[in-house]
């Protein structure tokens, strides 16, 4: 077994200087292990080509939502802590209000609905996270430079009301001159300037009946026929708007999409719109629109069902989610071309993505909370899997433009802490509100008395409490997101076991379903190249060699790296740093265009090499 720096040293052409190994092996112990190089370690050859652009890489795949109502931000404390996580998160987009903006079986002050009239001049001590206030949220957006997407609640409020929204967020007076100055409201409650907001959204998972329409044919020509009515409205008060259309919410491409139903008995794991909603909705889209909104999220186990918790196949198990997605994305791309009138056609936010949210399904099963891997280093990999497909299908051939990290409480904070406080974990318990709220409007779920002592979806701590800690998805977000150039770069890998086949007799009828091992995506910026690499496997090293042609470098190359020796690794108020952000280190290759090094398990590492000018 050769550690990092035999490595180097025996190998000429690229091998790791004696110093730069031990920083190498530095850097790799401090996620917690020492990666090593052995006779089973797979081979893993990277080619990159520097000058071979891919087009540019939207920075809004580095997005996550805002809840308006379950958000700690609501009353956070330490709100200068609050703004060191924001900025180091590297956050580009925020989905406001998230999730569910319109129910029609509930009241309208439940958090199921969303009307704007109740979020404004909430905030009259202009506290800086009082995100309930819709000001309050949108100069936060404007402070850490993120592009906020609004969403309209179209179905719950008439025509004047949605024209009232949005003369209130960018207008300059009367602007629809239906005699209501709701711009002069916004100057009252302290905010004279309009906001700039491009990115419209109207509604959410409207296949769903209580939420939009009948799941059917006759439901998506309803719907097709109801943009027909709003998005004109839209784009005269906002021309430059960008307008996004909930369109599919797909996790099993096998579902209704016109392929083989699941065998008997197998479960079918899938919150999915119906192909036939999908397919007529596409039929009678006459109206333009800029974006579908597509919704993706994966789970554990099922229905009380989870044969692979406290195995070693639950790993496996979890990241043939990452096919999964991959496959839908297909899938989705393909119905567009098929259905879809539009040229050019609209592009994909995949406005909802999560880790594994089993616990949050079916908070009543006790089982089912284990399987949610929410909190742990599992959810951190796969996080890093998506978010380096969606950066390579964000370039010009790709259709993607954008995508929101989201749970069923928030998506933005759920990547800083899941603790929660003892008085609320009180209040869950004995079924009572919870007295946090400075207000009296928002609502607090209440869970039965067996929900676990440190949650698992909601975020009901604020992220500036003493005993809130950053979660491992938290870290691998900030480093994609920060560590990451502009264009793509077109790559070539061989890796002739990189395959990991899911566990036999699980939730996957598939014949012969499987992961990679390995996935990896390369930008450049400047005179740096960036190559994020992300190692799957549970339990061995890869043996990673990285050839980078076109491009003269510098001898130093910059690491960083997240990972853990376990997949189930996790930060908690006892180990707060059991998984963080480690670098930048610097390695010193006798020829960093051909270099070799080891990638230990459940890793994403990011190097930045440096173009030297000729």
């Amino acid at each position: 077994m050769m550690q990092p720096e035999t490595v180097g040293d025996s190998r000429k052409d690229g091998g790791i200087q004696g110093s730069a190994a031990r920083l190498g092996a530095a850097l790799l112990a401090s996620c917690g292990f020492v990666a090593s190089v052995c006779a089973e370690s797979p081979r893993v050859d990277i080619e990159v080509f520097a000058e071979r652009s891919r087009g540019p890489v939207s920075p809004y795949v580095f997005g996550a939502g805002i809840d308006h109502k379950t958000n700690p931000m609501r009353f956070c404390r330490h709100p200068e802590q609050v703004a060191k996580d924001i900025a180091e998160s590297n956050l580009r987009m925020a989905r406001y209000p998230g999730g569910f903006v319109f129910a029609r079986d509930d009241h309208r002050g439940s958090w199921k609905n969303f009307y704007w009239q109740d979020h404004i001049g909430r905030n009259p001590e202009r506290k800086p996270f009082y995100t309930y206030d819709l000001d309050t949220f949108l100069q936060m957006c404007e402070r850490f430079g993120i592009e906020p997407l609004m969403q309209i609640n179209f179905m719950g409020e008439p025509e004047e009301s949605i024209r009232g929204f949005i003369e209130y967020l960018t207008g300059e007076g009367d602007l629809d001159g239906d005699g209501t100055d709701w711009a002069a409201r916004r100057v009252a409650n302290g905010r004279r300037e309009p906001y700039r907001i491009r990115y419209w959204q109207l509604g959410n998972e409207v296949h769903d009946y209580p939420q939009g329409f009948r799941g059917n044919a006759q439901g998506a020509r309803e719907y097709a026929e109801a943009l027909e009515r709003v998005v004109p409205v839209i784009r005269r008060l906002v021309p430059d708007a960008k307008i996004v259309v909930p369109f599919i919410n797909i996790e099993r491409p096998r579902s209704g999409m016109g392929k083989p139903a699941p065998e008997e008995g197998k479960p079918d794991i899938n919150f999915a719109t119906s192909g036939e909603f999908a397919r007529a909705f596409l039929e009678h889209l006459r109206t333009p629109v800029d974006y579908f909104d597509w919704h993706f999220y994966p789970a554990n186990g099922w229905d009380g069902s989870y044969p692979f918790l406290g195995t070693d196949d639950e790993w496996k198990h979890y990241y043939c989610w990452g096919t999964k997605f991959r496959e839908c994305y297909e899938v989705t791309v393909e119905l567009m071309k098929q259905g879809a009138a539009q040229d050019p056609l609209p592009r994909i936010i995949v406005g909802e993505w999560a880790g594994d949210i089993t616990g949050m399904i079916f908070p009543t099963k006790k089982t089912s909370y284990r399987g949610s891997m929410m909190r742990t280093m599992a959810s951190a990999v796969y996080m890093a899997d998506i978010l380096l497909f969606l950066m390579e299908e964000s370039g010009s051939a790709g259709h993607i433009h954008a995508g929101i990290w989201h749970n069923f409480g928030n998506g933005a904070q759920e990547m800083i802490s899941v603790q929660v406080q003892p008085e609320y974990r009180r209040a869950l318990a004995s079924h009572i509100p919870w007295q946090g709220s400075p207000d009296d409007s928002g609502y607090w779920p209440t869970w039965p008395v067996e929900a676990p002592p440190h949650g698992m979806g909601w975020t009901v701590a604020g992220p500036d409490d003493p005993r809130s800690v950053r979660m491992p998805v938290y870290w691998v977000f900030s480093l994609l997101s920060g560590q990451r150039g502009d264009e793509l770069v077109e790559t070539r890998m061989q890796a002739p076991d990189n395959r990991i086949a899911a566990p036999a007799g699980g939730l996957y009828w598939d014949p012969e379903f499987h992961f990679d091992r390995v996935t990896h995506c390369a930008t450049r910026k400047g005179d740096f190249l960036y190559l994020a690499v992300l190692n799957k496997d549970a339990h061995l090293t890869v043996d990673l060699g990285v050839d980078i042609q076109g491009w003269k470098l510098d001898s130093s190359v910059e690491a960083h790296t997240v990972g853990a020796a376990s997949y189930l690794a996790e930060n908690s108020l006892a180990e707060p740093d059991r998984v963080t952000l480690s670098g930048p280190q610097t390695m010193t290759f006798v020829n960093p265009a051909k270099a070799r090094l080891p990638l230990g398990p459940n890793t994403l590492m990011v190097l930045r090499f440096q173009r030297v000018k000729e």
